[in-house]
């Protein structure tokens, strides 16, 4: 027993002069008892279609964001032109948008975050963001300098967004190029906008085409101070200082690849392009819960679900479970998932990890 004590002490010692030293390499187990178990959820909510509510008439599928308020309040996006507003007890309030052009109104491309008193909505189709009351009164709204990616996240003075700059069509070589992926701090009012850091992102570009082969995952810690960032198709992680724009450490570790499955058309795509990916990306997102980083793995088992892995900000690999859940997203400590029964009706379960 003293001699198992004794290695674990080491163990811990080495990956956390690594932490110091700015990258953190970990073994493929954490250190953590249990691994890969079935993650236990308690079922705190359950937003269901029924034969006479008709809630959900959006597929779970694409831009499907949900969201939570300070008071318990769920935000459902469902179909192209609306944002479901439940009590905390699940009864139906309103939708708070509506489609069309004017001010405040979404198209059908869209997705949203809800802070503590506010939704802002990032409108693909029509450019622009849209800051509104969480009863949908309109706030503000405008147009960025150069279209966003994605929007990230919330912090008190403003938010958090990726935008990727690629080269001029005539610039795409027909091979992996590195795609400038900047993440950008901008204010609630959308006047000021400031570079934070820019990752290199591969993708295949040709003339006309384009292919997917490095991710951009990321996600803010709760008290918006880091950024966590996998831009790699490997298994690695990079915490950034909001504040200082440096990465603090990047943190990796063992991870056996899985071998791509290619998806329908890829075929033709290889054929005429020559991309060729034999591996599937190593990590499919990024989600803060609490002081831990939870990574969503590629890693999949039809029967029991999803791997994830847990790190604590120092980088060390804690823990790893199974979860068999649609999670959309971690907000305020609970977990926020679509699911659909075998009859195809939908739900939004929101959850809490016992």
């Amino acid at each position: 027993m003293k001699k198992e004590l004794e290695i674990s002490v080491l163990v811990l010692f080495w990956v956390s002069s690594l932490a110091a030293q700015g990258i953190v390499s970990n073994p493929s187990e954490p250190v953590g008892k249990k691994p890969n178990r079935a993650l236990e959820l308690h079922e705190v909510l359950r937003i269901k279609d029924t034969g006479d509510k008709f809630y959900f008439s959006g597929s779970p599928g694409g831009f499907a964001s949900l969201g939570l308020d300070a008071n318990g309040h769920v935000f459902v996006q469902s179909g192209k032109d609306q944002i479901l507003k439940f009590t905390p007890e699940g009864n139906f309030l309103r939708n708070i948008v509506r489609g069309g052009q004017g001010p405040g109104e979404v198209s059908q491309y869209f997705s949203f975050l809800v802070g503590d008193e506010d939704v802002f909505i990032i409108d693909y189709g029509q450019d622009r963001i849209i800051r509104m009351t969480t009863d949908g009164k309109l706030i503000a709204q405008w147009r960025p300098s150069s279209a966003y990616n994605e929007f990230i996240g919330i912090l008190k003075d403003g938010l958090i967004f990726s935008r990727s700059n690629y080269p001029p069509p005539e610039d795409r070589k027909g091979k992996l190029m590195d795609v400038p992926s900047e993440v950008l701090r901008v204010s609630l009012n959308g006047a000021e906008e400031t570079l934070i850091h820019t990752y290199p992102v591969l993708r295949f570009l040709a003339q006309g085409a384009a292919a997917a082969w490095a991710p951009f995952h990321a996600a803010l810690s709760d008290d918006g101070k880091y950024l966590f960032v996998n831009h790699t198709a490997e298994y690695e992680i990079s915490m950034l200082d909001l504040n200082t724009g440096k990465t603090v450490r990047t943190f990796k570790r063992k991870y056996k690849r899985i071998e791509h499955v290619p998806y329908r058309g890829e075929a033709e795509f290889k054929k005429k392009y020559g991309f060729k990916r034999p591996y599937e990306a190593d990590i499919n997102g990024l989600y803060v819960f609490g002081d831990l980083l939870w990574v969503k793995t590629s890693t999949e088992d039809k029967e029991k679900g999803t791997l994830y892995d847990a790190y604590s900000y120092d980088g060390i690999y804690r823990d790893a479970f199974v979860l068999k859940k649609n999670m959309v997203s971690i907000q305020r400590g609970y977990l926020l998932s679509w699911e659909t029964d075998e009859e195809g009706i939908h739900a939004v379960v929101v959850y809490k990890p016992k």
